[in-house]
């Protein structure tokens, strides 16, 4: 009797053992499927990585993405326009965002720092001359309001205390790069360092503008110029009353969302701040603040200015907000086409070109804006016929991400 009794016991004890080993085992299979379906969610912004789970859209844009960048990132080594050598940096990475009709996808390759972080779309990149578009937006949304005459004569806008020598200038010529202004003022130390503003000041900037003297009749040839729309923007605050800085935030920043777009990032912004890369695949140094600021100077993310080419899509809600009507009007003009480049068959808008692809008439007009730094290049770009947008972040100079984006803009189905 003691024996069953005791054998009773011991089954009841194995089999509760077996039970918590069992209810153990289902636990730790739930947390691996619930990890494993993060992973798998999470990989599909990686450009390289799964393609399970996507919708027919996603699949379709993915295949277009990769199969122009993969080839193009796997490029050693390659020769510029002008004969300069570029050599991939081994830490070469880039940051894709896609949106069609309004559905945005991310796609990631390489790596954003040397201690190999990814990139993703919260990667704020030094995004170069397509700080220029937000100017010529805010210089849209002046003229809409009769606060700037885009003919007026510059003079009338400059600064207190400053005469131009320019006196028929205008500011649509510094919109529209018919100024005759040269890329960068001509008085500039050697040192990157040594042209921040910190050393050559606003008040050395606009003293140099205002001595500028166009070698031709305005208005002059194109000629690209960000000491031009440097000077527009100082013409915008005296027009408006209100800092450069101030009305990006308010104008345009905040009304659509774009919480990573800045002159000067935060501590905890510089911590998902990209290592850019020169034509060497060297370290770059980090790009300063020039008192042309609104020429270049923006640090923003793949988010913000997907956000950003939506709203120039004339999208009228950008990340659950409305998106103000004058300001749609104000883009709209901004990307209007005011005169046919020499040379070629794309037009000049205000900073923005229009790429008419080579004058086939099969292919729709691509409006674009490129931009470079020490160590960064850039391209947005939108395609309102297919109601596409497309941002490309590479964290090398030199990497000319300008034409891969319009090329995908082009092949999306």
């Amino acid at each position: 009797m003691n024996n069953v009794f005791l054998s009773s016991i011991y089954i009841y004890r194995l089999l509760g053992r077996f039970i918590l080993v069992l209810i153990s085992s289902l636990v730790v299979a739930v947390a691996l499927f619930a990890t494993a379906k993060v992973t798998a969610q999470e990989a599909r912004s990686d450009g390289s990585q799964l393609e399970s789970n996507q919708s027919p859209e996603e699949a379709a844009v993915r295949r277009v993405v990769n199969g122009i960048m993969q080839p193009y990132l796997a490029q050693r080594e390659r020769t510029g326009a002008r004969g300069q050598t570029w050599i991939r940096s081994s830490d070469l990475g880039a940051i894709v965002a896609v949106s069609v009709h309004g559905h945005r996808y991310f796609f990631a390759y390489g790596k954003a720092t040397d201690a190999g972080a990814p990139f993703t779309g919260d990667t704020l990149l030094e995004i170069g001359s397509c700080t220029k578009v937000f100017t010529t937006t805010l210089f849209a949304l002046s003229i809409n309001r009769n606060q700037i005459a885009p003919d007026d004569f510059a003079q009338k806008y400059m600064p207190g205390g400053y005469t131009l020598r320019a006196h028929q200038l205008t500011p649509l010529e510094l919109a529209d790069f018919t100024s005759g202004m040269p890329d960068d003022p001509t008085n500039l130390p050697r040192g990157l360092e040594q042209r921040s503003i910190d050393y050559y000041t606003v008040k050395d900037f606009l003293t140099w503008a205002s001595n500028y003297e166009p070698a031709t009749r305005l208005p002059a040839p194109y000629k690209y110029s960000n000491a031009g729309i440097g000077l527009l923007s100082y013409l915008i605050e005296t027009a408006t009353g209100k800092s450069w800085e101030v009305q990006v935030s308010s104008e345009l920043l905040e009304p659509l969302g774009m919480p990573d777009t800045t002159l000067r990032p935060t501590p905890e912004q510089e911590k998902r701040l990209a290592q850019g890369h020169n034509r060497a695949g060297q370290n770059a140094p980090r790009w300063p603040v020039y008192a042309w600021y609104a020429a270049g100077g923006l640090r923003s993310t793949a988010r913000d200015m997907i956000s950003f080419g939506e709203a120039n899509l004339g999208h009228q809600e950008v990340n659950g907000k409305p998106v103000p009507a004058e300001l749609i009007t104000a883009m709209q003009l901004a990307q209007k086409p005011i005169y046919t480049i020499p040379k070629g068959v794309n037009k000049q808008a205000m900073a923005w070109m229009i790429n008419m692809g080579e004058g086939n008439p099969n292919l729709h007009p691509v409006i674009v804006k490129n931009g470079g730094t020490s160590g960064f290049g850039s391209v947005i770009a939108i395609n309102p016929s297919k109601d596409a947008a497309i941002f490309i972040g590479m964290n090398q100079v030199g990497a000319q991400p300008a034409a891969k984006g319009i090329e995908i803009l082009r092949q999306l189905p």
